[in-house]
């Protein structure tokens, strides 16, 4: 069963358990209860539901952690109650009436719970021994650890590694008997006896693939450890992505031109106050390396002290002394990202990309260390990012290299789809005030 059938699986079946709260919190049924309307009313909420958890990423299936599952309802459902009581606070009377609070507060124990109870059955049902698929991973260590602790968390992806192979244990390899799949490392090729034994296995019933697609496919991000310059070539060179782009420029500006009309009100009272509390400068400029590696000036609200980084350029860490109060408070709620807006206006920046970083910094300490960093310039940056809604805020050279294997996902699966899932992510992350 692939991902996208158990992501509409999981999707009907929460539907369903919305409706069914609906129907338990009209107990005791009597004459007068018409179901007919009740139905309608939540037919109106239900997507406002649906999209809470889907933001707290219940149907992203290779990113979900089960870890997470209890708060991340929690969370989904006291906002998607808070919406519902809010639109049906609005809606007409009649409507009102139908979908009062505590109706919604039922809706709202009853519905997490079933969900919860249905998910543990499915993802046992998907993890029970029969069903998973016995794999054979030859690659990096690296690559392998990744692997086997996306595996390790998720067995409801559908795998088992039943063996383990790197490049310096494969002189004595063989496939062991009942192997289904077999995701093999592109630099594995030098050894061409090993080659040669896994290629044999074609039209056999096994199944072959490359182990950076295979690490992609569970863990949504790029293994750099498995990847060469030919894997550039095959999937970020030249893409017939025109109508994308076109839409995605479209789209940019639109959106810019929108909020940047509609926060007027709230610049002609923040940026006075910040005068007051904060001083001059108020906004902050900075040079970062932009698509094709073109330096553009990116624009912010001023976070931190005056002169912060006159010993160097150097990252933000949490519980930065640098930072002001206020500068912590724009920055919880990201509304110092706002003049960025400017940015993407002017075609710098799009709403969804990786986060552009400082030249020097790329320069001196990213790309001497990271391989193919660099490579994270094929897009426009972003605002907001995959990696920055999938990953922690990152403020090290580990955490650098991890989020651009999460870039390089981005820009190999770049599209209209995945930028809206970004932004929904993004709206969560500022509403719940997560990252920094």
């Amino acid at each position: 069963m692939s991902n996208t059938e158990k992501t509409v699986i999981l999707l009907i079946s929460d539907l369903a358990f919305i409706f069914i709260g609906m129907f338990l919190s009209l107990l005791p049924l009597t004459e007068t209860t018409d179901i007919a309307a009740h139905s309608l009313a939540m037919i109106l909420i239900a997507p406002f539901w649906l999209l809470m958890y889907f933001t707290e990423g219940l149907y992203t299936l290779k990113t979900h952690n089960p870890a997470d599952l209890p708060i991340a309802l929690i969370r989904a459902t006291a906002m998607a109650s808070f919406l519902s009581f809010v639109l049906m606070y609005f809606a007409p009377r009649e409507l009102h009436d139908l979908n009062s609070g505590s109706r919604l507060l039922v809706i709202g124990l009853i519905v997490p719970y079933m969900i919860f109870e249905s998910r543990r059955f499915f993802f046992s049902f998907l993890s029970t021994e029969s069903r998973l698929r016995k794999t054979v991973l030859i690659g990096s260590p690296a690559t392998l650890s990744i692997a086997r602790h996306e595996i390790g968390k998720k067995p409801y992806l559908g795998y088992k590694i039943i063996r383990e192979v790197v490049p310096t244990d494969t002189a004595n390899f063989s496939i062991p008997e009942g192997t289904q799949l077999i995701a093999i490392e592109r630099s594995i090729i030098q050894d061409r006896e090993l080659y040669q034994k896994v290629f044999n296995r074609l039209g056999s019933g096994i199944d072959i693939m490359d182990l950076a697609k295979f690490t992609e496919k569970i863990s949504g991000k790029i293994p750099i450890s498995s990847i060469d310059p030919t894997w550039f070539v095959d999937y970020c060179g030249v893409q017939n992505s025109f109508s994308y782009d076109l839409q995605k420029a479209i789209v940019d500006r639109f959106v810019s031109t929108l909020l940047l009309i509609i926060l007027i009100p709230v610049a002609l009272v923040l940026f006075p106050t910040l005068l007051i509390f904060h001083g001059r400068p108020i906004f902050f400029k900075q040079d970062r390396v932009g698509l094709n590696h073109r330096i553009f000036t990116l624009y912010k609200l001023r976070t931190m002290v005056i002169d912060a980084e006159k010993n160097g350029a150097q990252w933000a860490k949490p519980g930065d002394a640098r930072v002001t109060k206020i500068g912590s408070f724009l920055r919880k709620t990201r509304l110092d990202e706002l003049p960025q807006l400017i940015n993407i206006f002017k075609g710098e920046m799009s709403l969804v990309g990786p986060r552009p970083e400082r030249p020097e910094i790329i320069r001196d300490q990213l790309a001497p260390q990271i391989p193919y960093y660099g490579l994270r310039h094929l897009v426009k940056p972003g605002v907001t990012g995959w990696a920055q809604v999938t990953f922690r805020y990152g403020f090290t050279l580990e955490d650098s290299k991890e989020k651009l294997q999460f870039d390089l996902f981005y820009v190999k699966n770049r599209n209209l789809w995945l930028d809206i899932l970004v932004i929904i992510k993004t709206i969560k992350t500022v509403i719940t005030g997560a990252g920094q």
